[in-house]
C-alpha cells in the first residue's frame, strides 16, 4: 500500500502514476516525481503535467522547485504560507496555485 505525502492518505487515486493532461508526452514530465511542485516567478505553483508550462522550460532563474514537499504542502500554499523552492531558483516562493492543476487534487 503506497502512501501519499501530498494528500497525507494511503493509495490515492489523485497521484497514481497517470496520463499526461494535455498532449504532452509522458516521456517529457518522467525525470518529475509525481509530488512535486514546481514555483513560477509569478509565485504561482504547479504539478508535472501541468499544461500551462513546457517540462524543458522548466531552470533557473524562472523557475524553482521543490521534488519532496512537506505533506499538505500543496493545500497550504497561501501568501500566509509560502512554499519556499529547495532547488532551481532558490529565491521562489510560491503564495498560489495553478488553478489547472488545482482542479487535479
Amino acid at each position: 500500500m503506497q502512501y501519499c505525502e501530498r494528500h497525507e492518505m494511503h493509495n490515492c487515486a489523485d497521484c497514481a502514476p497517470r496520463a499526461p493532461r494535455s498532449s504532452t508526452s509522458t516521456g517529457d514530465w518522467d525525470e518529475w516525481p509525481a509530488a512535486a511542485i514546481i514555483i513560477h516567478a509569478s509565485g504561482k505553483a504547479h504539478l508535472p503535467g501541468c499544461t500551462h508550462i513546457d517540462p524543458v522550460d522548466i531552470r533557473p532563474p524562472r523557475y524553482g522547485w521543490v521534488l519532496t514537499p512537506s505533506p499538505g504542502a500543496w493545500r497550504r500554499l497561501a501568501p500566509s504560507s509560502p512554499l519556499r523552492a529547495a532547488q532551481g531558483n532558490i529565491e521562489r516562493a510560491a503564495v498560489s496555485r495553478c488553478e489547472s492543476c488545482d482542479s487535479t487534487q
